[in-house]
């Protein structure tokens, strides 16, 4: 009776493991995979497929096999990439899930006359663009389209487009928000500064040399006269630069190799100007570098309104659809749960 029990016990054993062999040989299955659910948006799901999908649609892998080689699965570079873009596109589903589901509820999708009529606008204007109804068919065949699918693409990105107008149809471009933006941005944006006045900026560089040489501390004077503003507020420092180093232009980088520890350089020209180096810390493999950079500049042009305005004024209906767009799209996700899997892409 022991043995009866013990053999009955084992041939337990060996059917469960063979029925979770077969599971996870299942699961590996192509098939299996592309029905791998990775989010969920309220009721309905996107599958591993779905995202596939929308890569394939993109080109994505063609890119990486473009850039990587065939054997781009195993560039971990590559595989990295791809894995940022997946979950680039796995928001895009999410988000175009939300727009849907909420459009729908809000009743701001056209109805389906309308929508078709969009959608028989835009076949219309890609048959212009490839020059006719059998380039057109042609193109749809290259990208891997039915006509009948185009069409369903075409008329869910109409829909996404009237909910996106839906969205940010409050945002209002006055001519105070573009004046400001001008404003705010003149400096940075639309002043040309002038060329190097190199004489001028020789001659500033030997007075604050000749300063540092009277024993002028280096740090206070960066601050207060070099023209790096990248670097100026920390005393010029550049921190440790290795002799190697080929961020910096060649003549930086002659100007300070042969310094010897705490030693200061001549004015040392390059095209942004003149450089006094000062180094500490110095090994064999580099040094700590702090600069003064000395660039007497002609004087600067700036752009006049005018001539902007209309640039000035797109940008900044973008910059605020954008941020409506976005807004609305977080005080719609609060109100559909959303679960989303990214240790399965």
């Amino acid at each position: 009776m022991k043995r009866l029990k013990k053999i009955i016990a084992t041939a337990a054993v060996c059917a469960l493991a063979i029925s979770m062999m077969g599971c996870k040989m299942i699961e590996k299955t192509p098939e299996a995979i592309a029905k791998t659910v990775i989010a969920k948006v309220g009721d309905e799901k996107i599958t591993k497929g779905d995202l596939e999908s929308e890569l394939e649609k993109a080109g994505v892998v063609q890119q990486l096999k473009s850039t990587y080689g065939e054997d781009y699965a195993n560039n971990d570079q590559a595989k990295e990439q791809l894995k940022q873009i997946r979950q680039q596109y796995l928001t895009m589903l999410v988000n175009e899930k939300v727009m849907i589901q909420k459009g729908t509820e809000l009743k701001l999708i056209p109805s389906d006359d309308e929508l078709n009529k969009k959608v028989e606008d835009t076949i219309s204007q890609y048959k212009q663009v490839y020059g006719g109804e059998d380039q057109y068919k042609k193109a749809l065949e290259q990208y891997g389209y039915t006509e009948d699918s185009f069409k369903e693409i075409q008329r869910d990105q109409a829909k996404l487009n009237a909910i996106y107008e839906a969205m940010t149809k409050d945002v209002k471009i006055t001519d105070d928000d573009v004046k400001n933006y001008y404003e705010e941005n003149k400096d940075s944006k639309y002043t040309t500064q002038g060329e190097i006045d190199y004489n001028k900026s020789l001659e500033e560089a030997n007075v604050i040399k000749a300063e540092l040489d009277a024993g002028a501390d280096f740090a206070k004077t960066a601050k207060e006269k070099s023209t790096d503003t990248g670097t100026k507020d920390n005393g010029g420092s550049l921190g440790f630069v290795k002799y190697d180093d080929t961020q910096y232009v060649q003549e930086f980088m002659d100007g300070f190799k042969n310094l010897k520890e705490g030693e200061i350089s001549a004015p040392v020209k390059s095209q942004f100007g003149y450089h006094i180096i000062k180094v500490t810390g110095v090994t064999s493999e580099g040094a700590n570098v702090s600069h003064i950079l000395v660039a007497e500049r002609g004087e600067s042009k700036v752009t006049p309104f005018d001539e902007v305005k209309d640039s000035i004024k797109s940008q900044v209906t973008q910059e605020k659809t954008n941020a409506a767009y976005n807004s609305k799209l977080e005080e719609w996700k609060k109100d559909i749960q959303i679960k989303t899997y990214e240790d399965r892409l």
